[in-house]
């Protein structure tokens, strides 16, 4: 969005007394084109990868960081401005490669929460990498492979960008290892939060540690608020955000989006400062990012939906919510227990303790609670 274009938007819906003009700009789960205070890191990324420029395949680089210090922002936006500026350039012709007719560097992003196997990784690099549509089902994970290797010999190389590796339901860096290890001409930049040192796989050549944001924090929720909302976001809001979070930018964005939401609800044209407590209150400490939420599958989703529905979490037995969750879906009971066990394994849900009365002996039965913002959730999707 242009300047021009982005100044009418902001005059359009002041008219119609909105607060929240741009809501991608509050959404923790979108990443913006150009990360604020990270210069440097895009500065060590592109050294990383500096053999592009002389067409020749780089080695592969592990990104790792704590959560929201803006890993995927920096990647996503670096392959984005790769893309755009060399991404299928005109073919490089020299006297000893004799020129060609094919692009010389494809740029994939891949997130490993939407691709959690070798099949779903090769299917989404494929269909990243051709413009022909590739089947879900009826193909081998081989035939995914050997179709792959077919695109891209044509290319001269391909940097592929897998984030939120090592999570609970996504491959780790010694999976992405294996996966790639058989194209030539593909290198790979791993994204995910373990620390090298705590690894066993042979680290690649490449490492680049992405640390929690410090004083930057105060400027991207200015930035963010100053595209996001109707009116300047108060330097205060932004700074006493920016200090709770404690560096974590998806959390401050959280809170900022919550608080903004909160405000319009009540017909306010500006955030205030209890819409900023309301805001910081609905982020859970230690929650998971609301983007590994909106990726989960459609079973998953509907568990979830459910539970925010019903306002059946923390109090009830998880036998008991499965039932009647199942009752409104096309699940079963047994499927939707199942999920309930495995969301809180994957940390989207919390295991409790169920209070039942002080008769029962031995162990209490258990329940589940949100172990994120249903306050963001339900802005994020509109219900």
């Amino acid at each position: 969005m242009d300047l021009t274009e982005r100044i009418e938007r902001r005059r359009t819906r002041r008219n119609r007394n909105e607060l929240i003009v741009d809501r991608d700009s509050l959404n923790p789960a979108v990443h913006p084109p150009e990360p604020v205070g990270r210069e440097a890191l895009f500065g060590a990324l592109l050294n990383a990868i500096d053999p592009l420029f002389d067409r020749a395949i780089p080695p592969n680089t592990y990104v790792w960081g704590p959560s929201g210090a803006g890993k995927s922002a920096i990647v996503t936006a670096l392959l984005s401005a790769l893309d755009a500026e060399i991404g299928g350039m005109e073919p490089f012709y020299t006297a000893t490669r004799g020129g060609g007719d094919h692009p010389e560097v494809r740029f994939v992003y891949l997130d490993a929460r939407r691709a959690r196997s070798r099949f779903q990784l090769y299917r989404e690099l494929l269909d990243g990498l051709q413009v022909e549509s590739v089947p879900e089902r009826g193909v081998s994970t081989e035939t995914l492979r050997e179709r792959i290797d077919a695109v891209a010999s044509k290319s001269e190389a391909v940097l592929v960008a897998v984030d939120h590796l090592g999570e609970p339901t996504t491959v780790d860096l010694a999976d992405l290892h294996a996966f790639f290890e058989p194209f030539g001409t593909l290198a790979w930049i791993g994204v995910g939060r373990t620390p090298p040192g705590d690894l066993s796989f042979p680290m690649p050549e490449r490492q680049i540690h992405v640390p929690a944001y410090t004083h930057e924090l105060v400027d991207v929720l200015t930035v963010r608020g100053s595209r996001g909302l109707s009116h300047t976001l108060d330097h205060g809001h932004a700074r006493r955000i920016a200090e709770w979070a404690g560096g974590d930018a998806h959390d401050a964005v959280a809170a900022l989006f919550v608080a903004a939401a909160t405000a319009q609800a009540d017909g306010a044209t500006r955030v205030r400062d209890a819409d900023v407590d309301a805001g910081i209150a609905a982020i859970p400490t230690d929650g998971v990012p609301i983007g590994r939420v909106l990726t989960l599958s459609r079973n998953e989703r509907q568990v979830v939906e459910q539970l925010l529905a019903l306002s059946l979490d923390d109090e009830v037995r998880i036998e008991d919510a499965a039932t009647r969750i199942a009752g409104r879906t096309d699940l079963t009971d047994a499927t939707v227990k199942r999920l309930l066990y495995e969301l809180a394994q994957f940390g989207v849900l919390e295991r409790r303790e169920v209070t039942v009365g002080t008769r029962i002996t031995g162990r209490k039965p258990s329940g589940v609670a949100l172990n994120f913002s249903p306050e963001l959730f339900t802005a994020l999707t509109g219900g």
